[in-house]
Parts: C-alpha cells; structure tokens; sequence
C-alpha cells in the first residue's frame, strides 16, 4: 500500500506472507547454476517445484522478530500473534475445496471439454461445483472469466500443482522441525 499523508506504508499479514512467498521464488532464482539458460529459476520446470520453494517460505515464522509498531517500536503483542496464527487455517477445508474445484476445473477443461459441444464451460464449472463447494454456485457466476492461470498464466492442465506443492512443502518444513528449527548448529 502506498504512504497516506505523512503516515509511511504499512504491511498487512498478507503482504509479509506474501513477501516470503516471493523470496522462495528469488532465493530460487539466485541459487539456481544453470546449465541451459531456458531451464533455470522458476524457467522451464515443473510448476510443484516452482512453488514448492515459495510455500515453504510461507511457513518461516519470523513475525514476531520482525512485526514492531512503526512509531513506537514495541513488539506485536504474543495475544495479536496468536489470533493472527489461528486465522491462517480458520476455513482450511473450505480453501482447500476452492483449490480442488480450481485444479478440477482446469483438468476438465482442459482434457474433457469440447468447444461448441453441448455443454459450456459453465455447465463443467458447475459439476465440479456439486462437488466442491458447500454452497451452490449463483446461476449468474462467472468466475471463469476472470481465472486467467489456467488460460494466461501459464499453469493450464497445472493448477493442481500448487495443491501438490503445498504437500511437498509442508513435507520438507516438519525436516527442518525435525531437526530443530531454533537450534543454531543445524
């Protein structure tokens, strides 16, 4: 967000997850050596090992080394801490089910749709939505318009790998927890 007044910009929770997201992108980029050039950073690999790096950075939890009241300087209270952990998996299984409909969605359209058939993209969103969703889709929804990664954003018939990562990365991180994450030799 930009300055207000003579306020400075302030970062949300999400733009520090955010933030951290990014870095797995760069820190892959960075300590790629690569041997061809069109296959380095996040350049010509799978998408899970794109995000793989990404979503791991998500689960750092350096907020409280780093969350300090711009004017005051003084620590996030440990109580604001704790509401703000809790809401990062408030309604986990229902974000997981909208990224199960995305993937599916993109699948589907991808490997079963026949353009100028008799059924619209709208009916395919629709079924999966029977499937996914708790609550009916509105008949005049149309998130699809608007779903540019599978149609721009490079992740057609991919979409389910930020699923797939999101278990890689999950899977890597308890290693490090494993392991000690505050222990200084490791």
């Amino acid at each position: 967000m930009p300055p207000v007044g003579d306020k400075p910009s302030l970062m949300k929770f999400l733009d520090v997850e955010t933030v951290f997201h990014e870095f797995g992108n760069a820190l892959q980029h960075m300590l790629t050596k690569p041997d061809e050039g069109l296959v380095a950073g996040i350049r010509g690999i799978e998408w899970d090992a794109v995000e793989l790096p990404s979503q791991f950075m998500e689960n750092w939890d350096t907020l409280m080394s780093i969350a300090k009241h711009y004017e005051t300087g003084e620590t996030l209270p440990k109580e604001i801490y704790q509401k703000l952990l809790a809401a990062r998996t408030f309604r986990a299984g229902t974000l997981s089910l909208r990224q199960l409909k995305f993937a599916t969605v993109d699948l589907e359209l991808h490997s079963k749709y026949v353009p100028g058939g008799s059924k619209s993209i709208y009916d395919v969103e629709r079924r999966v939505s029977e499937k996914t969703q708790v609550l009916p889709l509105l008949e005049e929804d149309r998130f699809l318009c608007g779903f540019g990664h599978i149609f721009a954003g490079g992740y057609a018939v991919g979409y389910y790998s930020y699923k797939w990562a999101e278990v890689l990365s999950v899977d890597t991180f308890s290693a490090f927890e494993d392991a000690g994450l505050n222990d200084d030799k490791v």
